[in-house]
């Protein structure tokens, strides 16, 4: 998921990786900035203790109460029916789910209590989907950011085999006869990793999330990306170019915004000369999910690098069934794309770049 690449004389070196592939390009960035000269860094993992840490907490919620598909069907229809319009245009994509107010126990039927039908929400079902949204909380405070609304529905599938999948099928709800990857991951760091005393007996419910994230703030200076401080690379002319898919199940995609703030106000006005942040509708982890998901971040980074030419836009596309569906302009965060009021919602020449008011 990560490769260096030598580019045309004079030498330039690069970085391309997605999620773990990307903390390591952010890493470099910030610890090592002599490595490269162009970084490509895909929905990386900025916050690597606290996601996993998230991660046995969504784990957890969804083992004591799980969900099924057909009941988070439910959820995906009802979250599209109230929030696909809120950028203007219905168009299947939510463009920036920090625009929903879906809440389930509102927005969908509830089941009567002691009853749970397949066409209503039961109370516990209800509190599993907001704690998703919500994210871990420690002492009363939100450790990490909650995973937005906008990836429950089934689309094509990000593997190709032309079997549709939740955004959420096997990262937050488990095949039949295994655990979910959230699960899988949070179970292993602690049990593992995190806790000097834990081990293949350890008990994973036992994690106190209150006292226990506290105790990593070693392991956090030492595995996470989150430093904003990136002078250094920007001083040897380094250019970094992020993305992430606003339908990560994976990782919540707040993350990747809130660092390229953070970058910014440490860095100043002049920061998006040498790094970008792309926001991705409705894109998966890495890929898949229901809106564009092919672009070629680095050739625009090489561009960037050699030729001086930062990305103003990048241009993606949706193939389905091995036919080209769709175009639309990604755009350098915050802008995002707006529909021009004419032509087809279909293609890219419809849109245009726009900083939200």
């Amino acid at each position: 998921i990560a490769a260096a690449y030598y580019g045309r004389l004079p030498a330039y070196s690069y970085w391309d990786g997605c999620s773990t592939g990307g903390r390591q390009g952010l890493i470099s960035a910030q610890r090592f900035p002599g490595d490269f000269d162009g970084i490509v860094a895909g929905a990386p993992v900025l916050a690597f203790v606290d996601a996993l840490t998230q991660s046995l907490w969504n784990g957890l919620a969804l083992a004591e109460t799980p969900i099924s598909p057909e009941k988070l069907r439910l959820v995906g229809e009802a979250v599209y029916a109230r929030c696909d319009a809120k950028d203007g245009l219905k168009d299947g994509v939510i463009e920036d789910p920090r625009r929903c107010d879906f809440d389930p126990e509102r927005h969908l039927p509830q089941c009567p209590p002691g009853l749970d039908q397949p066409s209503c929400l039961t109370p516990a079902q209800s509190a599993a989907i907001k704690k998703i949204y919500a994210g871990v909380t420690s002492a009363g405070r939100p450790l990490l950011f909650g995973y937005p609304v906008g990836a429950e529905v089934a689309t094509r599938s990000e593997i190709g085999d032309g079997v549709p999948r939740s955004g959420w099928s096997g990262w937050l709800i488990a095949r039949p006869g295994e655990k979910s990857r959230h699960y899988e991951f949070g179970e292993s760091f602690v049990r593992h990793f995190a806790l000097p005393k834990a081990g293949p007996d350890y008990d994973v419910r036992s994690f106190n999330f209150d006292t226990d994230p506290p105790r990593l703030d070693e392991l956090r200076q030492l595995l996470d990306a989150s430093d904003p401080d990136l002078s250094a690379f920007r001083s040897r002319g380094g250019k970094l170019l992020m993305y992430f898919g606003w339908a990560d199940m994976a990782l919540p995609p707040l993350m990747g915004i809130d660092y390229y703030e953070k970058a910014a106000a440490k860095n100043g006005a002049d920061t998006p000369d040498f790094l970008r942040l792309f926001m991705v509708p409705g894109m998966f982890h890495c890929r898949g999910g229901l809106g564009t998901d092919r672009f070629d971040a680095m050739t625009a980074l090489i561009d960037w690098v050699e030729r001086g030419e930062p990305p103003a836009v990048l241009m993606a596309a949706r193939v389905h069934e091995g036919r080209l569906a769709r175009t639309r302009p990604l755009c350098p965060y915050p802008q995002v794309a707006r529909y021009l009021g004419s032509g087809s919602t279909d293609e890219a020449a419809s849109f245009a770049c726009r900083s939200d008011p």
